[in-house]
């Protein structure tokens, strides 16, 4: 009789365990449930206030989810301490600890801890330097640079931003790290701050010697009016890699030189061409430019190039006439007059065309010249 009696009361022990161990388990799934993120919060808060050290398995994300949630009314300094003791319990994935060293340092931040959250920061470096993994390890590290130079560029300590994110892109060249670089470049533009950005932007092509790098600088020395030097500085990385953007910025600078300066007139027209060739979208603007240019320096083949362009206008005049009063009418919509009327715009379209066809056909040589040029710009760039 004691024995059943005993067997019983271990029976009611274990089953009170097991529910509320289910109470736990659901009370935590529901908090995560709610999509309103201040409320999941106090609903996460209100689960560790019961639940916390009573061997629930959601107890250590309960705590790291408290930490990593969005929410601008949440205690900090107790997301803080969650956070930290997330770290210290086992049972956290690799994806939710990262997000919690990278909570961290922004909570300090937000307090106003500074000194704190670059302590934070500089823990993520540091495990990024331990981690034997080839990915996350420099992924950890730059992080950790990129968060010191988000510190650092709020305090407008602009220098130790730039040396941050500097660091941060020589570790990983993500295009990331780069915008933050842009950014930084746009504040102190905003500032005209130009002689700190080209301290700050020569330390950083020197560094990287790459195309973002490159143009942080060049765009720099422009601003200043240190035209030879912006060019000089866009020639060189071009040189090492032809990029559309590096060509796009020599051709509009070039373009703009040789009004003032002839002797850049066969540079600028190879500078177009390249552009255009680099930066299919624009490729028609580009090497229309670049045959402006290229004829401009004999009157009668300037003559030929304006004809052209007088006619593509009257082309496009007569299109827009015909798609605004036709466009969107069917055959059988048109009347009589209207029917006369359209055949009568599609024929001066299409003598416009032949007119333009003939104009080339009379300058054969000087378009067959130009498209060598082009040939020539291809073989150059591999295109």
């Amino acid at each position: 009789m004691r024995k059943t009696l005993w067997t019983a009361a271990t029976l009611t022990f274990l089953l009170a365990g097991l529910l509320a161990a289910q109470t736990a388990d659901e009370e935590y799934l529901k908090a995560m449930q709610i999509q309103d993120k201040c409320q999941q919060i106090q609903a996460l808060d209100a689960y560790l206030a019961k639940y916390a050290g009573k061997g629930g398995q959601y107890d250590v994300y309960a705590y790291a989810y408290y930490c990593v949630t969005p929410c601008a009314t949440k205690n900090a300094q107790k997301a803080i301490e969650y956070g930290e003791k997330a770290l210290g319990m086992s049972g956290l994935d690799g994806t939710v600890k990262l997000q919690i060293m990278v909570s961290i340092p922004g909570l300090y931040a937000g307090m106003g801890q500074m000194d704190k959250a670059k302590a934070s920061a500089q823990k993520i470096i540091d495990a990024g330097k331990a981690s034997g993994d080839p990915k996350a390890g420099p992924a950890l590290q730059a992080t950790g640079y990129v968060l010191i130079g988000e510190f650092a560029e709020k305090a407008g300590d602009y220098g130790g931003a730039a040396n941050a994110y500097i660091t941060a892109y020589g570790i990983l060249k993500d295009p990331s790290i780069s915008k933050k670089l842009n950014g930084l470049a746009t504040t102190l533009y905003k500032e005209q701050k130009y002689a700190e950005a080209e301290q700050v932007f020569r330390q950083f092509y020197a560094a990287d010697k790459g195309p973002e790098s490159a143009s942080l600088l060049a765009q720099t020395l422009y601003k200043q009016g240190k035209v030879d030097e912006a060019l000089g500085v866009y020639r060189e990385a071009y040189a090492r890699k032809k990029t559309g953007a590096l060509a796009e910025n020599i051709a509009i600078i070039l373009n703009k030189e040789v009004k003032t300066n002839p002797s850049l007139k066969n540079e600028t027209i190879n500078a177009l061409i390249e552009a255009g060739l680099l930066v299919p979208a624009k490729q028609k603007a580009y090497h229309q430019a670049a045959f402006n240019l290229y004829v401009s320096g004999n009157p009668e083949l300037a003559d030929i190039n304006a004809k052209i362009e007088e006619h593509n206008k009257s082309i496009e005049e007569l299109t827009k006439t015909y798609n605004e009063r036709y466009g969107t009418k069917s055959e059988e919509e048109l009347t009589g007059a209207e029917k006369v009327s359209m055949k009568k715009l599609t024929a001066a379209i299409e003598s416009e065309k032949q007119a333009i066809e003939q104009i080339k056909a009379s300058s054969t040589g000087v378009q067959e010249k130009f498209n060598q040029l082009v040939s020539a710009a291809r073989a150059r760039i591999g295109k």
